[in-house]
């Protein structure tokens, strides 16, 4: 069995949520609590908000490939990150480390294959709404992405900044996101990426007009996918 190694911190919320949805899956599927030895590291959220920003594409894969390389000397055998917004610079990162890597994209991409989607819309930080590397991975599987409007980016992105990252749990602001996915299933997308880790706060199965791509929850199986590997 492989240590997982999860780059975290971006932010705090979705850290813990993709460590509880890693370990809570592993028990699902096997009943019992053997889940695989895991270490975190957790880097400065705002060190790394202040790079994107600013537009540090080097700097910002630097600092996040020192982060890759102490999950290493901490003895992972492999390393996810566990937030989209980062794989901005995901190739850039894979060029300063050793470490084998797993694409959150990817991973979301061969789900939407496998279940058969053509179009899919997609809902993350502005940054990663804006990106390409959902485009291209779904691309591959000759799966369209679709992406909102500038103006309910900025509100999507809004949402994220000023209360999710923080943990707090707006009902206008989910109300606000149903909304969206409504509109998303109106020009006849299959499904919605839940392209940001901490939109699941809000975001369910239960509750969404489309059927969900969590990437978080993908991200965690393909983890433990690679684990017993």
């Amino acid at each position: 069995m492989k240590r997982i190694g999860i780059l975290g911190g971006l932010s705090a919320e979705s850290t813990a949520l993709f460590y509880n949805t890693l370990t809570r899956l592993y028990i699902e599927q096997h009943g019992d609590t053997g889940y695989p030895e895991i270490v975190i590291f957790s880097v400065r959220f705002l060190d790394f908000l202040n790079m994107l920003k600013q537009g540090n594409w080097e700097e910002c894969a630097s600092y996040l490939a020192s982060g890759i390389n102490a999950l290493e000397k901490a003895g992972a055998d492999f390393a996810v990150i566990s937030a989209n917004t980062p794989h901005i610079v995901f190739n850039k990162i894979e060029e300063k480390v050793s470490l084998p890597l797993i694409h959150i994209a990817d991973a979301v991409a061969e789900v939407a294959k496998s279940k058969g989607y053509k179009k899919v819309a997609l809902l993350g930080t502005k940054a990663t709404m804006n990106a390409d590397f959902y485009p291209v991975c779904l691309s591959r599987h000759n799966i369209e992405c679709y992406n909102p409007s500038d103006e309910q980016k900025e509100m999507v992105n809004q949402i994220l900044e000023s209360e999710l990252y923080k943990g707090i749990i707006n009902e206008e602001s989910r109300t606000f996101y149903l909304n969206l996915i409504d509109e998303m299933k109106e020009i006849e997308a299959d499904a919605v990426i839940l392209g940001c880790t901490e939109i699941p706060m809000l975001i369910n199965s239960e509750n969404s007009p489309l059927p969900i791509l969590d990437s978080a929850v993908i991200l965690a199986q393909a983890s433990l996918d690679k684990a017993f590997r």
